[in-house]
């Protein structure tokens, strides 16, 4: 991976003190930041729809596991953090559905950089909220 202005490090400051949220967490920016490789290596189409696809799978997977924890732990905004999930599911499914029709490739990287800020704005404003409430439990 081609070092980028882009790239995420991940660090204790991301750590939600939660092994598991946290190998997620690596995960995904690690995913992002193959996204953000592939786009400004200016790659085809298919590969950035290819690394997309794996980062929708991961946010589908790592969203359930992570509601399940917050219940298992009696979050208290657990409901409306599991809203914000469904909105990020379905304003993904919209920006793959976009990047598959468009052959304009401003307009699919454009987009597969707004998905990219959503995620990660997730992970830092949303997620970053109940670290205090698992710490506690």
């Amino acid at each position: 991976m081609s070092e980028s202005t882009w790239t995420i490090e991940w660090s204790d400051k991301l750590s939600m003190s939660h092994s598991e949220i946290d190998a997620e967490h690596q995960r995904f920016i690690k995913l992002v930041n193959e996204l953000n490789d592939v786009i400004s290596q200016r790659q085809d189409k298919v590969v950035v729809e290819r690394i997309m696809g794996l980062i929708l799978e991961d946010a589908i997977a790592h969203f359930s596991n992570e509601e399940r924890i917050l219940a298992e732990n009696t979050y208290p905004a657990a409901q409306e953090h599991i809203l914000m999930h469904a909105e990020l599911i379905n304003h993904f499914n919209q920006a793959m559905e976009k990047i598959q029709v468009s052959k304009i490739r401003a307009v699919w990287i454009k987009t597969g950089l707004e998905i990219k800020d959503k995620l990660v704005d997730h992970l830092l404003n949303e997620d970053t909220k109940y670290i205090e409430h698992l710490r506690a439990e």
